[in-house]
């Protein structure tokens, strides 16, 4: 599959910023974010060839015109100001990127081009997976040298009309060198549910190197202890052909997008139907699914957000100091001997943090261990910080996770 490029619009703090391409060129000169290779010219448009993390990238930065699109999700919280701000603008800075073979990564490299053009961006509009980011949360993720989370390489939309049915489709996966995916005929009672397994999908598909045949069997997680999902992508078209012409999401719905590098999601409930290619709606899950199956997280997934965590510990720190806060911690913890294995030896559990001194903590444990027998609810123990996996902030305005802390810089 050929991979779209990636689109990028920053909303620049000043505008008279975008008018002055000299100073990008020193700002891209001096930054050590990246090493850049060449830069042109041409017009209005500057090419430049990037090398990051042993790879080349090329890209391309102009001015343009903008209105905010009324469908865009805001990912993040504005104050006032910005907000209005972001509103008021007329012009920003395109920023057009084809990802490499590691699609968070090139998504970093992106945020981190932006924030050495505009070193205090205002917003940033994705336009790939059609979202808005909040500026102040842009410059900490390309200060970072954590990528943030896979989430953001793509958005699920839920789209419904005055009938029941619920369209459910991504944007961004493209720009990664993967399908769209989608769930047709979803309804406005379990679309919730039938978005997490299409959520949890993509993060599967952005991790693994190659995407599944169309039509071939994909274990996914387990909707019971004992039932596996076994999911399996379906084109489009062959897709659509299943429900009337006019549904929703239907083929009257393609003439004008969503009819490029999409696929549907079914699923196989038995290992005859996988056999045979005789696939399913995946509703057939539906009471189950809404009993909370069995979504894995990935090694690597906790290894980038144990990363995260420990870099931006201060300000869990700072917050102890609180008393108005509520600080909640993950530990990985060593499971017994028989659940270990080569891959993964911890549990990953939450603890209440009831003190914080000399640089150690002690919490309490909130939840039954799975594979830790001599570990139960309500334990009190003292750990390191290293121990930290994931932290949560509950402040009286609200919860913050490690990626939520541009919130604090407001």
């Amino acid at each position: 599959m050929t991979k779209p490029k990636s689109y990028m619009l920053a909303v620049p703090s000043r505008p008279r910023d975008i008018e002055e391409p000299q100073l990008f060129l020193d700002r891209l000169h001096a930054t050590g974010a990246f090493q850049l290779i060449s830069e042109r010219m041409e017009e209005e448009t500057l090419y430049l060839d990037i090398s990051y993390e042993g790879e080349a990238y090329t890209a391309e930065i102009y001015p343009t015109d903008f209105t905010v699109p009324e469908l865009y999700r805001c990912q993040h919280l504005f104050p006032d100001v910005d907000a209005e701000a972001v509103q008021a603008a007329e012009f920003g800075l395109a920023v057009v990127m084809e990802f490499g073979t590691n699609p968070l990564s090139s998504y970093h490299l992106q945020l981190k081009l932006i924030h050495t053009l505009l070193p205090d961006v205002l917003a940033v509009m994705d336009d790939s997976s059609e979202k808005i980011l909040s500026g102040r949360w842009v410059i900490l993720a390309a200060q970072s040298a954590v990528p943030p989370a896979p989430r953001y390489l793509f958005t699920a939309q839920a789209v419904s009309g005055e009938e029941d049915c619920v369209w459910l489709h991504t944007h961004g996966l493209n720009r990664c060198g993967r399908p769209e995916l989608e769930v047709l005929n979803s309804d406005k009672k379990t679309y919730q549910t039938h978005y997490n397994t299409l959520e949890t999908l993509a993060y599967r598909l952005l991790e693994d190197d190659d995407t599944p045949e169309y039509g071939k069997p994909f274990f996914l997680a387990y909707v019971t202890q004992n039932i596996p999902l076994v999911i399996t992508l379906v084109d489009w078209e062959e897709a659509v052909s299943c429900y009337p012409a006019d549904m929703l999401g239907g083929k009257n719905d393609r003439e004008d997008g969503h009819n490029e590098n999409t696929c549907a999601v079914f699923v196989y409930p038995t290992p005859e139907s996988a056999e045979e290619g005789q696939y399913s709606s995946l509703d057939i899950y539906d009471e189950m699914l809404q009993d909370n199956p069995i979504y894995m997280i990935s090694t690597s997934e906790t290894k980038r957000m144990k990363a995260l965590a420990a870099e931006r510990m201060e300000f869990l720190f700072r917050a102890f100091s609180d008393k108005n806060n509520h600080l909640l911690v993950k530990l990985g913890l060593l499971v017994d001997e028989p659940y270990r294995t080569d891959s993964n030896d911890r549990e990953h559990i939450w603890f209440e943090v009831t003190d914080l001194k000399d640089g150690h903590l002690t919490a309490k444990l909130t939840q039954e261990p799975y594979y830790i027998a001599n570990l139960h609810e309500g334990h009190v123990g003292t750990y390191e910080p290293g121990e930290i996996t994931d932290w949560l902030i509950f402040t009286p305005e609200g919860r913050l996770s490690p990626d939520d802390v541009y919130l604090l810089t407001m």
